[in-house]
């Protein structure tokens, strides 16, 4: 206790206030310095748990329940033949995509507690993180759980943590996770890398060979993932910079940066902490790591007004009609609005209305989330043709359901799907929100999507192996609670000023 006392003092002062079963933690900026666990001709025990969620707040239903089961061994080379002894604990993500309802999410935050609890003692701990969760009452629950667990293993255990790179971080966080590394590329293409990296550095902390310290900078921008693309301007070269900081360190200090990370943050969470930040972890040195967060900081504010879509865009009649009239065989549609991949409910169907109003002769919708219409076709079968109402049964706000006679021409199981026909148009229905991120997953439904003139997916950017295979894609700017639109959107928590919802707002980084 003594110790813990001695360690929240060394940290500036982090305030731990008890509510029910959960915890909130004070917000302030600031560095933990930890150092690695003492040498040992023993494994050392390294606890690994999974708590994630991109949680879209704009969602009209609350998330209540969650996903529960034990994580396997993570898949990181640095620790085959190492001296270690992974322990799996708790993994829990919420099943759904609104704002996170507080009993629950204390639940699952005590869940991964007692699995860590059970597995006292470690050497380390391994966190995989998205960082854009967000509950009600808890606020950014994947900081207070770290913060959690912080107190439970004192100051002198490394604790490292992965994240996705549309992850809100708050300053806080640096304060009680060593280790940060998120991902690098959008769309998403290095998941393997990022944790090899992070687990080679604890590795190394393990061993006494480095003393991590992490730093978080906020920067008062709010970008759509959209326009912060690495195969796009400014950001990939924004992410080529961090790169070149993690090999050649930053000017003034001999310390070596073990991590730059450009988080974009998620638009979709309405939170005091969404946005976009730098995290830096250094190598011994808290002012290294500051330094070089200030650096990319900096670049990022700079290029502020270059931030835009790193594809073609266009209104929803504008871009079938493109579509419709290309010279491309097959034209890729994003529906932006009911994104999946930001946690939409996927059950909007105002393109497929779209489509059907203007009789498009050559067309695949997938998919659409409606598990009373796919259950109405598992029992009328294949072939039948049967009167369906699609889609509108969760996202009520943009619209009513489609009414139409359809054609069952195709029942797939293990997920179940149901596919049916209107006229020339393809609806694959889902009983759960989904997305088509891959050929594999039209082939499962007996389609080639490469022989269609419009393919519609519930995404934003394409996800790379239909990216490898489009001849052109546009992003359809269309409703919902993943609306690009940002403007559109009510934001009640989000931090302000904010750029560019408030166009006068200032950023010094030096002055942090």
């Amino acid at each position: 206790m003594i110790k813990r006392r001695e360690f929240i003092k060394q940290s500036g002062g982090m305030i731990f206030t008890t509510l029910g079963c959960g915890i909130t933690l004070s917000s302030f900026t600031g560095i933990c310095k930890v150092p690695g666990s003492k040498s040992s001709s023993a494994a050392k025990r390294i606890f690994t748990a999974r708590f994630a969620h991109e949680t879209n707040t704009f969602h009209p239903v609350p998330t209540t329940s969650w996903n529960f089961q034990e994580i396997g061994k993570p898949d990181i080379n640095a620790w085959n033949g190492a001296p270690v002894e992974v322990i799996p604990g708790a993994g829990a993500s919420p099943d759904g995509g609104g704002l996170i309802t507080e009993a629950s999410c204390r639940e699952a935050m005590n869940r991964v507690l007692k699995s860590l609890r059970s597995a006292m003692p470690v050497d380390a701990v391994f966190l995989r993180l998205h960082g854009a969760m967000f509950a009600e009452g808890v606020g950014h629950a994947e900081a207070v759980l770290t913060g959690e667990v912080r107190k439970m293993v004192g100051p002198e255990i490394p604790i490292a943590c992965t994240f996705d790179l549309h992850g809100n971080i708050p300053s806080r966080f640096g304060d009680y996770a060593d280790i940060m590394v998120g991902l690098k590329t959008a769309p998403h293409t290095d998941s393997v890398q990022t944790a090899e990296l992070c687990g080679q550095i604890l590795l190394d902390t393990l061993e006494g060979k480095v003393r991590p310290v992490s730093y978080v900078l906020p920067i008062p921008l709010l970008v759509q993932g959209e326009k912060a693309m690495t195969t796009a301007e400014p950001f990939g070269s924004l992410v080529e910079e961090a790169k070149r900081v993690e090999r050649e360190g930053i000017s003034g200090y001999k310390n070596r940066i073990l991590a730059a990370t450009l988080f974009v943050g998620c638009a979709w969470t309405d939170a005091p902490h969404t946005g976009m930040s730098v995290v830096i972890t250094a190598d011994g040195s808290g002012e290294a790591a500051r330094e070089a967060a200030g650096f990319l900081a900096r670049k990022i504010w700079d290029s502020r007004y270059q931030f835009d879509y790193g594809c073609e865009t266009a209104e929803l009649e504008e871009g079938v009609s493109r579509a419709l009239d290309a010279k491309e065989s097959t034209v890729f549609l994003t529906d932006s609005g009911d994104n999946v991949t930001a946690s939409t409910p996927g059950d909007l169907p105002i393109v497929l209305r779209h489509l059907v109003e203007r009789r498009v002769q050559s067309a695949i919708v997938a998919c659409i989330n409606d598990a009373a219409a796919m259950n109405k076709c598992f029992e009328a079968g294949e072939g039948s043709r049967i009167i369906l109402s699609i889609g509108a049964t969760i996202e009520k706000r943009y619209g009513t359901p489609l009414e139409s006679e359809v054609q069952v021409i195709r029942l797939v199981g293990q997920p179940k799907m149901a596919v049916v026909k209107i006229d020339a148009i393809e609806v694959i229905i889902t009983d759960g929100p989904s997305t088509f991120r891959t050929p594999a997953q039209f082939e499962r439904c007996g389609i080639d999507p490469l022989k269609r003139k419009i393919v519609v997916t519930k995404m934003g950017y394409l996800y790379p192996e239909l990216a490898k295979i489009s001849q052109r894609h546009i992003i359809l700017m269309t409703p919902g609670a993943g609306d690009m639109r940002i403007e559109k959107l009510t934001y009640t928590r989000l931090r302000r000023p904010i750029f560019p919802l408030d166009p006068e707002t200032k950023f010094e980084p030096d002055k942090i």
